[in-house]
């Protein structure tokens, strides 16, 4: 009689702790090396240093420009694809950092439609999402991989039409599917943004 008991406790302890992630079940994180292969260009010409950590709360990654370095809070169950993608919009705040003007910075605001008066960047380790500087590295990661992912909140997603005419703010080359002939299709449905 004490079986049943015991077996419904037991149930329940295994669906509490899946809750928090906490399951000898729950998936590892993806390898580094995997998610690094993801990356389709030459990351490393950026010369910044990238370091796979645990999860924080709230923040899934973060570029450090005086430290050259970039940090990605990986949390089990990550989609590698989604990890690639919050590095790529890092790795567009690192092109940012090392290419970027006031000037560009103004132009790109001009080419997205932000107001003029925005500050580029919001406050530290807060989301950047509503800034200017989020919009660039948030279009940076969708010219690498496409909308699916895209987050940003000061500007949509830009349309396919548009894509072509933002690559100039992005060094030359960068691009490896350019040299293919290979274009990034991308599609938007106001439902998702």
């Amino acid at each position: 009689m004490l079986r049943e008991p015991m077996r419904r406790a037991a149930a329940l302890l295994v669906v509490i702790l899946s809750c928090f992630g906490l399951t000898a079940n729950a998936s590892e994180p993806p390898r580094p090396d995997a998610v690094l292969s993801l990356i389709p260009f030459d990351w490393h010409a950026l010369n910044y240093e990238i370091a796979f950590l645990g999860p924080r709360v709230g923040i899934r990654a973060m570029t450090f420009p005086s430290k050259h370095k970039i940090e990605v809070y990986v949390r089990s169950g990550d989609d590698p694809h989604l990890i690639a993608f919050d590095i790529a919009h890092e790795l567009g705040h690192a092109i940012d950092f090392t290419y970027n003007t006031a000037e560009s910075r103004k132009n790109w605001m001009a080419a997205r439609g932000i107001d003029s008066s925005a500050p580029w960047f919001g406050c530290n380790q807060c989301s950047d999402f509503d800034t200017p500087a989020g919009d660039f590295a948030e279009t940076f990661a969708l010219l690498v991989y496409g909308p699916e992912y895209f987050r940003g909140r000061i500007a949509s997603a830009p349309q396919q039409d548009k894509l072509q005419s933002l690559r100039r703010f992005f060094p030359a080359g960068i691009f490896q599917a350019d040299a293919a002939g290979v274009s990034v299709s991308v599609t938007t449905s106001p439902d998702k943004y």
